[in-house]
């Protein structure tokens, strides 16, 4: 396992010597330190681009230079992956508010005790491993959805293109409405399909041969009850201009909704029935 890499950010250098040398003996990897907050972005990026760049960044909060300690973990937090833990000689409630925006992984009181330290060190490292593979398994399971979203989509052009393109009428009745019905329904009784979803059960039962509307009607009673000896049977039908089909249909009973439905098809053999 490697060692926990460290970066010092400590304006006091008889501070950063004594740290670097205390957490080598810890068996802690330095990865390098610096006194200003500008010249430390510059060092982490150079790490960064070397696949090195440091776990732990043990940043103080009082800097020389244009930014302080908490500006700097600012923009370290936006530019890379590094926990930070603040180092302070003073605990006001100003430094603390400004500090939790950044949402450090610990704080660490001057002057330093090594053992505080080193324990501090261990959560932080902890926390950022597992903050880590949290991400990394969102982003695992973000692309997994989106694989799956895309084969769902797949499965549904794939669906519709069948539904829309069979040569058979296909519905579904339940509560005697229909919920849906496919476009060549709509064709086979020559209605527009809108029109043809708002007949109900009884409405379309105008449209059957006045001597095919009893054998119908048993026809979906008996599919209700369960009943499936019959498979299919045949009707005759009248479109919107009166011109008679002869028609093949098969019931059978389903579950829409988690409720009792009837699927119905319409396959229309007028012409073979006149051959």
């Amino acid at each position: 396992m490697n060692p926990i890499s460290i970066y010092i950010v400590e304006d006091e250098l008889l501070i950063s010597a004594n740290l670097k040398s205390q957490l080598q003996q810890f068996g802690y990897e330095i990865s390098g330190s610096s006194i200003r907050g500008e010249s430390c972005l510059e060092e982490i990026a150079e790490l960064s681009r070397q696949g090195k760049e440091p776990e732990i960044v043990l940043m103080d909060i009082h800097l020389r230079g244009e930014m302080d300690g908490i500006e700097t973990a600012k923009l370290i937090n936006d530019q890379f992956n590094c926990a930070i833990i603040f180092l302070t000689g003073q605990s006001s409630k100003e430094i603390y508010d400004r500090s939790f925006k950044i949402k450090p992984f610990g704080y660490l009181l001057k002057p330093i005790d090594m053992e505080q330290t080193k324990m501090t060190i261990e959560i932080a490292s902890y926390q950022r491993n597992l903050e880590i593979e949290n991400t990394l398994y969102q982003k695992d399971l973000e692309a997994l959805l989106e694989k799956r979203s895309q084969e769902n989509k797949d499965i549904m052009a794939m669906y519709q293109t069948i539904v829309d393109n069979s040569l058979m009428g296909l519905t579904i009745v339940q509560n005697e409405e229909f919920v849906f019905a496919n476009k060549r329904t709509a064709e086979i009784f020559g209605y527009p399909l809108d029109e043809f979803l708002m007949f109900g059960s009884s409405g379309i039962l105008n449209l059957i041969h006045p001597e095919d509307q009893e054998k119908l009607t048993a026809l979906s009673v008996s599919r209700l009850n369960g009943d499936e000896l019959l498979q299919n049977t045949r009707i005759r039908i009248y479109t919107r201009d009166k011109q008679l089909k002869q028609i093949e249909t098969h019931i059978k009973a389903v579950q829409f909704k988690g409720k009792p439905a009837l699927h119905q098809t319409f396959l229309d053999i007028t012409n073979f029935y006149q051959t």
